[in-house]
């Protein structure tokens, strides 16, 4: 496989809409027409089709070749019945991956992504676009005027009037990655922060009505709160990141769960009597 192959077939990934599930997802993944599905297929393997502006984007022929992946034998099976069939198969297969895999943790899952988009949401609103911009991740970067992702092949894509979106990830490391197909708006999938959280679970971050209620990243919190604490020793005790602690913990001050003082330059937060009491209930379950 070529040492700096990013590109995934952006059928696979389609663009995320608010509230969609899982099953959701599959069946757009599988109603991808069948030959937007064989197009992006030629990209991507090596010996299918070459079509002439992909093949301008490289240095040569040759280097678009040892780019291209080898045809893996179980897409080779599916995709002699065409595209159509590769986007049913496509689908089945993700809809498998997610509840085997990902559903037990998802609402961990989430609690990530959603802290990242919080404090890029805040940042951009405090500082402006170019902060965030700056350090989304590797081999990207925002000249003032355009974003330059660096890349062994070159092109432009101009969609300024579409705007550009952003989806972080928990699962993707490296660089910056893209999509930029028509009729579909451009999208940046970075490494979200605070991932290393989702590699242990925190004490007390069991499922219970609390967390039935508030969400299991919050019931954590709360249960933590046994003493007042400021954001960086939860995240110390935790081992989520600072973001996504202070991310949650301003969603239990807005609830009455919890509130804040600041002692010298230190603001804590301390769970409030209603605060104490569902964290009470919930280690009685």
């Amino acid at each position: 496989m070529p040492a700096d192959h990013s590109y995934t077939p952006d059928f696979l990934t389609p663009v995320p809409r608010p509230g969609e599930s899982m099953s959701q997802v599959a069946a757009r993944i599988a109603a991808t027409p069948g030959e937007e599905v064989d197009y992006q297929l030629d990209i991507a393997i090596r010996g299918r089709r070459v079509w002439p502006h992909v093949l301008a984007q490289h240095r040569s022929e040759a280097s678009y070749e040892r780019w291209r992946r080898p045809m893996p034998q179980a897409l080779a099976t599916v995709a002699r019945d065409g595209g159509a069939a590769v986007a049913t198969a496509a689908a089945a297969a993700m809809a498998t991956l997610f509840e085997s895999v990902l559903a037990p943790d998802w609402p961990r899952v989430r609690a990530v992504l959603d802290a990242d988009i919080g404090n890029r949401a805040d940042r951009m609103a405090a500082h402006g676009a170019a902060a965030v911009l700056d350090d989304l991740g590797e081999r990207m970067r925002w000249s003032g005027t355009e974003l330059v992702l660096e890349r062994p092949y070159s092109g432009v894509v101009d969609w300024a009037d579409e705007g550009v979106l952003f989806v972080p990830a928990t699962t993707h490391v490296g660089p910056v990655l893209f999509a930029a197909e028509r009729p579909h708006p451009p999208v940046l999938i970075y490494r979200a922060r605070g991932i290393g959280a989702l590699g242990e679970r925190p004490a007390g971050a069991a499922e219970s009505a609390l967390a039935g209620l508030v969400g299991v990243t919050r019931a954590a919190l709360l249960t933590t709160l046994d003493v007042p604490a400021s954001t960086v020793e939860l995240s110390r005790r935790t081992g989520w990141s600072s973001a996504t602690v202070s991310y949650h913990l301003g969603i239990l001050l807005r609830a009455g769960l919890v509130d804040r003082y600041r002692r010298g330059r230190v603001v804590r937060y301390a769970r409030t009597g209603l605060g104490t009491a569902l964290a009470a209930t919930s280690a009685e379950e």
